[in-house]
């Protein structure tokens, strides 16, 4: 059974690519000398040999039909044997699933969602196979009660040990040092150049597997978190990330501009009713989802201003009513409600004041006139925690000269509307992932500094609150 060699080394090179992808961090931070490209640039172009799993089993599956053919005579005495039917079957399962891996691999390099499944049931039924042939093998030879070989019991025993130390899902979630990418590579704006070296820095977490602990007695940075109760699904951490990266990607490119002089940035345009209290007094006549415009003919832009306006009684009087502008729908008009207020108790930030019992937030408009372009990597899924650097690369590559000053800038943090730089998680993992670059200065949100400097104590590690920190640190600190 010569196919089997193709089956075996298929399997061999699995446990050996889910090894690789679970260490995957651990080459960086090298880099190609003649074109700049990091480690995390050359992932997508390794992931092409993905395709060679499936190849080999879908060779195995191709000559075991061949063999089967030649041997009996044809394609339809092949399907007339009671004993081979199923195993016919099962091989053209392998070759159908075999080009269908290749195609995506080949096609859709960067969707693994579709991939992964289409080998991962092709495993399963190559061992299904190669069982299924070693049973009708030894009953040609031995009869029904022959016994199996030794050394095929302990290939399938020494394959399920492996898959379980490998991949079995635990109760935990490990966090573990990522890589360092280029901002300026993954993000360009129309009109732009890069004027300086920015980098942004990944880390993984994901749930752990029995062989990590082993991972973490022998590499730096790995934690262990047991698992919440409510953690959501795979597909849904994934929509949820790739959401909150586009809606990141979106915040940065508007300040950028912004602060590049194009377009008016992020601005707000009135405060958003996302919730309201069950003995709310404004209950029936607000409702979740209006916009705020106005309070008492005053243009009322954000949450500041309308807590202004209801905290002072000679303008809303607690307990009172107020005549509320708002937009509502689709409805192109203003409307205009007389909503009544109850009185708050005053505390130690605001005195006695009217209040309405909602829950709002702002509603913001994004101005980013010059549309931006993102390189998608295979390593990096989502999340926002590169907004920071995000905002500063693409503010080089709208200013002349660029904005670094000479040094080669690394950092993490959020970037929020207000152009504060928010807190992020792994910052000890992505420290460390820095430290190992040649990176001048590695800034991060204030309140997370001393685990940056524990993590990494050689690293210049810069504790910031905005991007114009940022932006008056490197101008004070800049080679240039």
């Amino acid at each position: 059974m010569r196919r089997f060699r193709y089956y075996i080394a298929g399997l061999v090179l699995s446990l050996l690519y889910i090894v690789a992808a679970e260490l995957i961090w651990l080459p960086a931070p090298i880099k190609l000398a003649a074109s700049g490209m990091l480690w995390i640039d050359m992932i997508n172009w390794l992931l092409y040999a993905l395709a060679i799993i499936p190849l080999l089993w879908l060779v195995g599956g191709c000559r075991g039909i061949v063999e089967r053919v030649n041997r009996s005579g044809g394609f339809a005495h092949v399907a007339a044997i009671r004993f081979e039917r199923l195993l016919a079957v099962v091989q053209y399962g392998i070759a159908v699933l075999g080009v269908s891996a290749i195609f995506c691999i080949a096609i859709f390099p960067q969707r693994l969602m579709l991939s992964l499944p289409l080998t991962g049931g092709m495993l399963m039924i190559v061992c299904i196979e190669m069982v299924w042939s070693e049973l009708l093998v030894r009953r040609s030879m031995t009869g029904p009660r022959g016994r199996w070989p030794k050394t095929f019991i302990w290939m399938l025993i020494s394959a399920l040990v492996a898959a379980f130390v490998l991949v079995y899902p635990t109760n935990y979630i490990v966090t573990y040092p990522g890589l360092t990418m280029n901002m300026n590579r993954y993000a360009h704006v129309e009109g732009g150049a890069a004027g300086g070296s920015i980098s942004g820095v990944l880390v993984f977490d994901r749930p752990a597997v029995p062989v990590d602990w082993l991972y973490s007695l022998v590499l730096p940075e790995y934690t262990f978190e047991r698992k919440p109760e409510n953690e959501p699904s795979l597909s849904e951490s994934y929509t949820l990330v790739s959401t909150m990266k586009a809606d990141a990607n979106s915040v940065a490119a508007a300040i950028a501009e912004g602060k590049a002089g194009i377009g008016d940035g992020v601005t707000t345009t009135g405060v958003r009713i996302i919730g309201m209290t069950k003995d709310a007094v404004a209950q029936g006549v607000l409702v979740p989802g209006d916009l705020i415009v106005s309070l008492n003919g005053k243009a009322v832009a954000n949450v500041a201003e309308l807590t202004s306006f209801m905290s002072d009684p000679a303008f809303v009087v607690p307990g009172g009513s107020v005549q509320v502008g708002v937009r509502r729908g689709t409805l192109a008009e203003k409307l205009t409600l007389e909503v009544k207020t109850a009185a708050a108790a005053a505390t130690e930030q605001l005195p006695v004041r009217a209040v309405f019992g909602i829950s709002v937030q702002n509603e913001l408009k994004l101005d980013a006139p010059r549309p931006v372009s993102y390189f998608s990597y295979i390593a990096h899924i989502g999340g926002p925690s590169h907004g920071a650097m995000l905002t500063l690369a693409l503010l080089d590559q709208l200013t002349p000269g660029g904005v670094t000053h000479g040094l080669h800038v690394a950092g993490t943090g959020t970037i929020e509307p207000d152009g504060s730089v928010g807190l992020v998680g792994g910052v000890p993992q992505k420290a460390y992932a820095v430290s190992r670059t040649d990176a001048d200065v590695f800034f991060v949100p204030e309140e997370l500094a001393p685990e940056a400097k524990s993590a990494a104590p050689e690293l210049l590690v810069v504790p910031v609150r905005t991007i114009d920190d940022i932006l008056l640190w490197l101008q004070t600190n800049g080679k240039s």
